[in-house]
């Protein structure tokens, strides 16, 4: 015969205190002192008691549940986004679910109508395949619902997106700057937003410094170092350029390990930055200029972000700001 479960009666017995006060508790009511807390969580602990989440759910029509959807897992720079949105989540009393779609707008339209279904208080999601109508029509019958790196039309104030054609454009003039004109830009696939305005900044850049008629790039439908490793093998047989201006930091790793392999050297024949600061481009040989993004900055603004939504408060803060790192693998003309 299965035991029966311990109650919330039971745990405020133990504890010595009304099952309101257990209540509280557990649902993180600031007006309960860090002695009661402490006894109520330490009889739950003591008699085996669980929260029945779903039974929660049910009768007040939402979990305590926060989802992520991201792109991939791989992408390198969602570690340290992921993990500062979790802690701000967690402290908040809410637990963090973190999925990914893998690029597919079915997976995205799927996980969305699934959080939705199990009642997440708020959902955040790095879309690709979904259009800014169909976002914003899912919107309207789904939990609360944030876009990161994305600026949705009709849907901006809930969106977090970031100046990546202004941050592109500021790189590529750094190598302008420094006497580089035939500058070669490495880009990733520019269908999805994220590329298409960091090759805008480029071309941004170029132009404004009269070099329209230099303008060189070519687009890779992946953007990781193995894509970097070929595009750059290819390039080297017809060099026309002195720098390589690379939309993310994986792409200048790859090119990187191909310039040498041709037998150049960084930044003696060939100049490069990347675009991101992942924690391996301050050790590349040699180091990596690069534009910083301040992942937990960014981890954090998200988790407070989702967290104004699910509670309804004005949230106004700005996003944080991306600064270009100088290292070794620019040299100036």
């Amino acid at each position: 015969m299965n035991k029966k479960k311990p109650s919330v009666l039971e745990v405020a017995k133990e504890a010595g205190v009304s099952p309101a006060t257990v209540s509280r508790v557990f649902n993180n009511n600031l007006k309960v002192n860090s002695e009661m807390k402490e006894r109520v969580l330490a009889a739950s602990k003591k008699i085996g008691y669980k929260r029945n989440f779903y039974a929660k759910a049910l009768i007040e029509g939402k979990t305590n549940f926060v989802g992520l959807i991201l792109t991939r897992f791989e992408i390198r720079h969602y570690t340290g986004i992921v993990s500062a949105a979790e802690s701000v989540i967690d402290d908040a009393g809410y637990i963090f679910v973190v999925t990914s779609s893998k690029y597919s707008k079915q997976k995205e339209q799927e996980k969305i109508t699934l959080f939705s279904d199990l009642n997440f208080a708020g959902i955040v999601i790095i879309t690709v395949g979904l259009s800014d109508e169909e976002i914003v029509d899912i919107s309207k019958k789904s939990a609360p619902l944030i876009i990161f790196d994305r600026k949705v039309k009709g849907y901006e104030d809930k969106c977090i997106y970031f100046d990546y054609c202004g941050y592109q454009k500021s790189i590529t003039e750094l190598l302008i700057n420094k006497g580089h004109q035939d500058i070669l830009h490495l880009c990733g696939p520019t269908r999805l937003q994220v590329y298409k305005e960091k090759f805008n900044g480029y071309i941004r850049a170029m132009k404004e410094n009269h070099l329209s008629a230099r303008i060189n790039y070519i687009v890779s439908d992946r953007a990781t170092n193995e894509a970097g490793y070929n595009i750059m093998k290819k390039a080297l047989k017809n060099r026309k350029f002195t720098a390589v201006v690379c939309q993310n930091d994986q792409l200048a790793f790859g090119a990187m390990s191909a310039i040498k392999e041709h037998g150049l050297t960084i930044p003696g024949d060939i100049s490069i930055t990347g675009f991101n600061d992942v924690p391996e481009a301050e050790f590349t040989s040699p180091s990596l200029t690069t534009v910083n993004f301040d992942y937990a900055a960014v981890g954090n603004f998200i988790g407070r972000k989702i967290l104004s939504e699910i509670k309804k408060e004005k949230f106004t803060d700005s996003v944080p700001f991306f600064k270009i790192i100088e290292r070794k693998s620019v040299k100036t003309l």
